[in-house]
């Protein structure tokens, strides 16, 4: 009976473990399907807009490191509960924001918030699962939950703006972080690490400093040019990475480990792992602004389309580990590769015309599925590769490539995007040349059809370049992968 209850509760408490991190993975995305909605109310610039959806995801990034490293000072759950509560916070001032600096600055402290509940999280469930298959469960739990939350994201946002303003996407947090606030003292214990390392308040702020910088000057390239400014804002950047490389280097107890990149095996599939999260996170904004500004549709209705991609993804994410019991792992991977690139090939030929709704669909459930079913492996691969006493340095930079791949794909891709669509417009003097969002609202305004259609074909030909070059992206990683960076047996 005592083993029966210490089962049920365990179960309750990687439950009360999955709900804030389910929030977490939410936010990566959502804000995607609720852009043309603010935008019409904000009217933020094309810059603006690019901010808005990645400062979330550079600060989960930027900031994981560090804030796990508090977590283990100062208490888990402790961290779990502090987050918790600034996370709530952070999401009711961006649900009633008035200026698109307010957005960005409260999704900024909603990323560094986020990020602590991850690690944190991972840590209890290596307290609360001793034995060896019960945490290979858990944490596969725990993973499914993190997918899940970000592929059933567009759906959440679609609902949530068939009904209520763009800020419902902010608010959703606040009940969901007060369950946490509640339910966490009861279910999980307070664990430490005696024996952390003291906090390196340098390196956390060489990593954030450099990641801004960088992303700064290439937002302020896309608008304003190739200035002075930018170069001197990149050049910064660069300086401040090298920095902060040498400085991890030089540590006993570095912030990230870099010598683990030193593996072959290691630095090829971190590689993998960070081009792919590139592609998927930059995919997800162009599919649902494609969905919404180009055909037309209402958030719900787009979202309706995203329940392919949505079920794959889930579905995918328990199948491959199953996969990989009865074939060799590069099999698995490389498999799921060329299924992701079928799907970006999609996006390449996406047309104008109607019949663009199921041919994205397609692409976005294949992608997905491949993600879904290749992203363990590889993260597997990565924590097995490494000596077992830096296994845990090992997710980190797992962790790290991911979240940070993640924001890149959002900035690299997302700009590409904005120069392939004014250019393909070639209309400078006026606001349509801003964005896509820009360019619907101002033909819609005008009731120029005109105007209308050339807005939507000019950010159709940006799908179309975007997913060239998600294609040209997994073909590189399927070169590393052939190479070997993944077990064959």
């Amino acid at each position: 009976m005592n083993t029966l209850t210490d089962v049920r509760r365990r179960r309750w408490a990687l439950a009360a473990l999955a709900l804030p991190t389910l929030l977490v993975a939410i936010d990566i995305s959502v804000m995607g399907v609720a852009l043309p909605s603010l935008a019409r109310d904000l009217h933020p610039s094309a810059a603006e807009l690019l901010w808005i959806i990645d400062s979330y995801n550079f600060l989960v990034a930027g900031s994981m490191l560090a804030t796990g490293a508090i977590g283990d000072r100062i208490g888990r759950r402790r961290m779990i509960l502090i987050c918790a509560a600034v996370f709530a916070a952070a999401s009711a001032v961006g649900a009633f924001a008035t200026t698109p600096l307010l957005v960005i600055l409260a999704r900024a402290v909603m990323g560094m918030a986020g990020s602590a509940i991850m690690p944190a999280s991972m840590s209890l469930i290596g307290v609360l699962f001793t034995d060896t298959k019960a945490r290979i469960q858990a944490m596969g739990a725990y993973m499914t939950v993190f997918l899940g939350g970000m592929a059933v994201a567009p759906f959440v946002g679609g609902l949530l703006l068939a009904h209520f303003w763009w800020g419902s996407v902010f608010l959703v947090g606040v009940p969901v972080m007060a369950v946490t606030i509640a339910v966490v003292p009861r279910l999980l214990p307070e664990t430490r690490s005696e024996q952390a390392p003291r906090i390196d308040l340098l390196s956390t702020a060489q990593s954030l400093a450099a990641i801004l910088a960088i992303v700064y000057a290439l937002k302020a390239w896309i608008n304003d040019g190739a200035t002075a400014s930018v170069w001197l804002t990149l050049t910064a950047g660069i300086v401040l990475a090298a920095l902060f490389a040498r400085r991890q280097r030089r540590l006993d107890n570095p912030l990230l480990d870099l010598s683990l990149i030193g593996t072959p095996a290691v630095a090829r599939t971190l590689a993998a792992l960070f081009l792919t999260s590139v592609i998927m996170g930059g995919s997800s904004l162009f599919f649902n602004l494609y969905l919404q500004d180009v055909q037309g549709l209402t958030p719900l209705e787009a979202a309706w389309w995203t329940l392919p991609q949505i079920v794959l993804m889930i579905a995918a994410s328990n199948l491959g580990p199953w996969l990989n019991r009865h074939l060799p792992q590069r099999t698995v991977v490389l498999a799921m590769l060329l299924v992701m690139t079928l799907g970006f090939i999609l996006y390449a030929f996406l047309p104008v015309t109607w019949a663009g709704r199921p041919l994205a669909a397609a692409g976005a459930a294949l992608a997905a599925f491949g993600i879904g079913a290749a992203f363990p492996l590889l993260m597997d691969h990565v924590i097995s590769a490494a000596p077992p006493q830096r296994a845990g340095a090992g997710a980190a930079l797992a962790q790290v490539s991911n979240e940070l791949g993640i924001a890149v794909g959002l900035t690299v891709l997302g700009s590409l995007g904005t120069v392939v669509y004014r250019a393909r417009l070639d209309l400078p003097g006026t606001t349509a040349a801003g964005s896509v969002v820009d360019g619907v609202r101002d033909a819609t305004a005008r009731g120029d059809l005109h105007l209308l259609a050339g807005v939507r074909a000019a950010f159709t030909d940006a799908c179309n370049v975007v997913g060239l070059a998600g294609v040209a992206v997994l073909l590189l990683v399927l070169a590393l992968t052939r190479r070997g960076h993944v077990r064959s047996d």
